[in-house]
């Protein structure tokens, strides 16, 4: 017979959104796995419920210690709440639990930029995955190349950054807009002013489409 989980963690949800007793909690919790009490989270995170998520998580992590996605989704709605050492701590649980999790490395260096914080140990977490082909490298590659230029160094940043821009897609439109963005900023450190000028044309067209 096969599941509709989708159903099923809704349901679980409708439930639990009825203040059931801690007995009959415990009880529901009890028939769900890791990766299911990841998923419920997610519903509720969607649905911006940011403190049911987290308690969702929690109970995927307490389930399973070692399931990295539970601990970077955590990460995330504490990075939403603005607690940014919660959020960083939570990520590198996941990348301990989990050395080749893309998104606890790409997250955990996002966020390091945008605090100016760790930035050399973000550096080192995320370089190893961005090394061969896959679908998320070009994101990688935009997150640590703005890594280098943070750390001031401007012909690292732009050779990591144009690796990016050759790997992204025109199914990813946002990311191709970031990368120009990054971009111009780099060539501009760099007195490449005229190569800057480019950038900024062509993150200017792109916003420009998706009025």
């Amino acid at each position: 017979m096969q599941v509709d989980l989708g159903a099923a963690l809704r349901a679980y949800r409708e439930r639990l959104d009825r203040e059931p007793s801690r007995a009959e909690a415990e009880r529901l919790v009890a028939g769900l796995g890791a990766e299911q009490l990841n998923d419920l989270g997610v519903l509720y995170e969607r649905e911006g419920r940011l403190d049911r998520a987290t308690w969702a998580y929690q109970h995927a992590i307490w389930r399973n210690p070692r399931f990295a996605p539970a601990y970077v989704n955590l990460g995330n709605v504490l990075r939403k709440q603005g607690k940014a050492e919660e959020a960083l701590s939570r990520y590198r649980q996941a990348m301990n639990a989990d050395p080749a999790s893309f998104d606890a490395a790409n997250n955990f260096a996002d966020l390091c930029g945008e605090k100016g914080v760790h930035l050399e140990e973000a550096a080192a977490r995320l370089t190893p995955l961005v090394q061969a082909p896959g679908p998320h490298r070009a994101y990688g590659l935009d997150t640590l190349g703005w890594l280098y230029h943070l750390q001031g160094s401007e012909t690292r940043a732009a050779a990591v950054l144009e690796a990016a821009l050759s790997d992204s897609t025109s199914q990813e439109p946002a990311l191709r807009l970031a990368i120009h963005e990054h971009l111009a900023v780099v060539y501009g450190a760099m007195g490449r002013v005229a190569e800057a000028g480019e950038q900024q044309a062509a993150a200017r067209r792109m916003k420009a489409q998706q009025r």
